[in-house]
């Protein structure tokens, strides 16, 4: 979890798109890369063992470095009313927030990191909630505030992923497919 001095000196990021690859050119995993500090990074991980991978690349490389998973319980928020949605709750500079970009934020006392990404080809967000315990309400208040903008709970969709272009691990790409591929 951040320190809410750390949330507050953070500014606007750049999140990239990264392909993990063994050293065959076998796909591992094809995160999002969120650097928060000089020296701190977050893999936004689909399904996969990558912390393992990266753990044992570390040890077995010689790095100085400290490898873990954050608890910091991602939600997304996808689809055509997302940015109304997304205002309502954060106000109006998420309308400035650029596709695979993040920013801290705080919501009602609830210090989240939001990007502007998401395993959908619609408009949407995540949401990284940075203090697991506050998950219930942070839920609350987002399905409250899109209420009446038609929110619901759901999960994405698979063809509109496949609709646009979004692979998913396990199901069209693994270890065995490289990224030329």
């Amino acid at each position: 979890m951040m320190s809410p001095r750390d949330l507050s000196q953070m500014q606007v990021g750049q999140c990239k798109y990264v392909i993990l690859t063994n050293q065959h050119g076998g796909i591992l995993n094809d995160p999002i890369l969120l650097r928060l500090a000089e020296d701190r990074f977050w893999f936004s991980l689909a399904d996969s063992d990558v912390l393992f991978w990266a753990q044992g690349l570390a040890a077995h490389g010689g790095y100085d470095v400290k490898i873990h998973e954050p608890d910091v319980s991602p939600l997304q928020l996808q689809g055509p009313r997302s940015r109304d949605i997304m205002i309502a709750l954060f106000g109006e500079w998420i309308s400035d927030l650029k596709y695979y970009w993040f920013k801290p934020a705080s919501l009602n006392g609830i210090d989240v990191i939001v990007s502007r990404t998401g395993w959908s080809s619609e408009l949407g967000y995540e949401i990284f909630l940075q203090n697991s315990a506050q998950g219930d309400q942070l839920y609350e208040t987002i399905m409250q505030t899109g209420k009446d903008m038609g929110l619901k709970p759901g999960h994405t969709s698979t063809i509109r992923r496949i609709e646009g272009g979004m692979l998913s691990y396990h199901a069209d790409v693994d270890i065995t497919n490289n990224p030329f591929e």
